[in-house]
C-alpha cells in the first residue's frame, strides 16, 4: 500500500507535538485517495509496568493528579500502573525499571515484555511497551513518590490482587493501560505463580 506524504507542518512545540500532515494513500480498491490533511499529537514511546508480586499475591498501582480525568469528573485522581516517556531513550526495558524505582520505591525482581501496541491511533503517534514487573511486596521500598524537579506527587499502592481485579470489573480502573494490563495479569497470573512458588521443605 503506498503513501505520499505531501507536507508536514508543525501547529505546537511544548511537552508534547502537534503536526499535520497532508498526505494521499492508495484505498483498497488500488487508486490514490484525494489529498487528506490530518493531525496527529506526536509522543513517541512510553513503558508501562503492571507490578505483580506472585508469591504473596499482592499488585503494585499508583494513584496521581491527571488533568485528563478532571476535564470529564469530578476528580483528577485516578488509579493507574507505573509508566513514563521514553523521550529520546532507545531501551523501554531501561525506562520500564527506571520508572518502578522513580514512582514506587520498589526494586524488580524480573522484568517481562508483555507486548507493543498503540494507545490511540487515529490521533496520537504513542506507542505502549508494557511490561510485567516482578518485585517482593515484603520488602519496604526505597524512595519513589515521583521526581519533585517534574512535580510528580505519586503515591504508591499496595493491594491483594482480588482487590486489584474488583477494582478493574467495578471501573476504579479506568485508564486505558491499567486496564488492558490487568486484564493481562487476569490470564496470566496462574502460570505467574506456579513458576515463582516458594520452594516447600523438604521432609523425611
Amino acid at each position: 500500500m503506498n503513501i505520499e506524504l505531501l507536507r508536514t507542518d508543525e501547529l505546537y512545540r511544548g511537552f508534547f507535538r502537534l503536526l499535520k500532515t497532508r498526505l494521499r494513500y492508495q484505498r483498497f480498491d488500488g487508486h490514490m485517495s484525494r489529498e487528506v490533511e490530518l493531525e496527529i499529537l506526536e509522543r513517541g514511546d512510553a513503558a508501562a509496568v503492571i507490578l505483580y508480586d506472585p508469591q504473596h499475591d499482592q499488585v503494585g498501582l499508583i494513584r496521581q493528579f491527571r488533568l485528563g480525568p478532571l476535564m470529564r469528573q469530578e476528580s483528577g485522581w485516578i488509579v493507574e500502573i507505573v509508566a513514563g516517556s521514553c523521550g529520546k531513550e532507545t531501551n523501554p526495558a531501561a525506562v520500564a525499571r527506571r520508572e518502578v524505582l522513580e514512582e514506587t520505591g520498589w526494586h524488580l525482581t524480573d522484568l517481562r515484555h508483555v507486548r507493543t501496541f498503540f494507545l490511540s491511533p487515529s490521533g496520537s503517534s504513542e506507542r505502549i511497551h508494557l511490561f510485567c514487573g516482578l518485585f517482593d511486596s515484603s520488602c519496604p521500598p526505597e524512595g519513589g513518590g515521583g521526581l519533585t524537579t517534574e512535580d510528580e506527587d505519586i503515591q504508591p499502592l499496595l493491594v491483594p490482587f482480588a482487590t486489584a481485579s474488583q477494582w478493574l470489573h467495578d471501573h476504579t480502573l479506568d485508564s486505558a493501560i491499567a486496564v488492558l494490563a490487568m486484564q493481562w495479569l487476569l490470564l496470566n497470573r496462574e502460570a505467574l505463580r506456579h513458576a515463582h512458588a516458594a520452594p516447600q521443605p523438604d521432609h523425611p
